[in-house]
């Protein structure tokens, strides 16, 4: 194992122990924050407006099939609140349109 292989085996180590350390505070410091009022309320859309955020580009991208896509999705879910299954219809529908159109 040359120098380079060497660096580069120390920096993967070293990362990955900073980016669990990071994960590791995070679930230490969340057992801390009061879960009352406004911070509650934060904290319960902060999940779904993380999703938005890495979906709405990628729906944007796609164009027109992504719209539809996310309108399937919509659909499916208020119908069958199966996310599995909502999953499956935006997945294939993407798959369609990218294959056919």
């Amino acid at each position: 194992m040359n120098n380079a292989e060497l660096y580069a085996l120390i920096i993967i180590f070293l990362v990955s122990i900073g980016t669990y350390g990071l994960r590791l505070s995070g679930l230490l410091l969340s057992g801390k924050i009061s879960n009352e009022g406004k911070i509650r309320i934060f904290l319960d859309y902060l999940p779904p407006t993380l999703l938005l955020s890495f979906v709405t580009p990628v729906i944007l991208k796609e164009g027109f099939a992504g719209i539809v896509a996310i309108l399937l999705i919509a659909v499916c879910m208020y119908k069958t609140k199966n996310i599995f299954l909502s999953m499956i219809v935006g997945v294939v529908t993407i798959a369609i349109s990218r294959n056919f159109f």
